[in-house]
């Protein structure tokens, strides 16, 4: 299953950002629900994947150095979003594995492939 969100994650939803807790809370939102609509819009399977592994490409269009780790850490509520939608049972460490990659490209994206 592929899910493109066509953007990076939310700058919003970067660690090291110092936002309001209701402000974080309104982009944490944003993020499930965006997930949610994507994951719908992909294809729903029937049962929850048990166990998946989950390869997330972060794609950006310009020269910016970015931290791979504060990338995934922002994708914290998208998960939880395709989670909330059931296509994973569970998001802990023993359901789902990772796979996280950088690259430069002509447009924003981030490509989450679960298998």
């Amino acid at each position: 299953m592929r899910i493109e969100l066509g953007h990076l994650p939310l700058p919003e939803l970067n660690p090291n950002k110092k936002l309001h807790h209701m402000v974080k809370h309104h982009y944490i939102q944003l993020a499930q629900e965006e997930a949610i609509i994507l994951a719908i819009k992909a294809g729903i399977p029937l049962k929850p994947f048990k166990k998946a592994h989950i390869s997330i490409t972060f794609i950006a269009k310009d020269k910016r150095k970015r931290d791979l780790d504060n990338l995934f850490a922002a994708m914290k509520s998208t998960v939880d979003g395709i989670v909330d939608a059931g296509v994973l049972e569970d998001d802990d460490a023993d359901h789902v594995s990772y796979t996280i990659q950088f690259e430069r490209g002509e447009e924003d994206n981030t490509i989450i492939d679960i298998e």
